[in-house]
Order: C-alpha cells, then sequence, then structure tokens
C-alpha cells in the first residue's frame, strides 16, 4: 500500500506539481517514519469537507516523488485529471 502525504494542492510550482513544505507533510512523514525519495510512489491528500453522509472526505491523488534541484525542496508529481475526492475515488 501506498503511504499517505499531506499536500497543500494551493500550493504548487510552475508545473503545478505539489510543493512538499508543509507542517502537515513533515507531520505525515515523522509519523510513518518516511524519507522522501526520488521515485517514491504516494498518495497525496487534502481534508476537503465531508462527503454526502456527513464522513470526513478529501482530495488525493497518486503521485510520485521528485526533487527539485534548483529551488532544493521535494514536490510531488500527478495528473490533475486524476486528484478526485477520496470518497469517489474509492468507489471506482
Amino acid at each position: 500500500m501506498k503511504p499517505r502525504i499531506y499536500a497543500d494542492f494551493n500550493k504548487l510550482d510552475k508545473d503545478r506539481n505539489a510543493i512538499l513544505v508543509c507542517y502537515g507533510t513533515n507531520k505525515d512523514l515523522d509519523e510513518q517514519k518516511l524519507k522522501l525519495v526520488k521515485g517514491l510512489e504516494v498518495i497525496l491528500y487534502m481534508p476537503d469537507g465531508a462527503d454526502e453522509e456527513g464522513n470526513a472526505d478529501g482530495l488525493e491523488v497518486d503521485a510520485v516523488i521528485e526533487y527539485d534541484s534548483i529551488n532544493n525542496f521535494w514536490i510531488g508529481v500527478f495528473e490533475w485529471e486524476e486528484l478526485d475526492y477520496r470518497s469517489i475515488r474509492n468507489k471506482k
């Protein structure tokens, strides 16, 4: 199973990849004893409201970790067309 890592989908680089420098990202990495490495496959998520039954729901997408050596930060590379709510992804 791929690790789930918090990402703020409003915090993007020029290519619209998620920049992984948020507190929530670091918290998830610490809790899972995980280090970001190039090529690591993850699920990026961001809590965002509730589903139709009132359960917590959020955006998520499969991503591959890369390192931006020019700006010195890790990024999650993903396809925007695949970003969706967890409740919807689980039904597919």
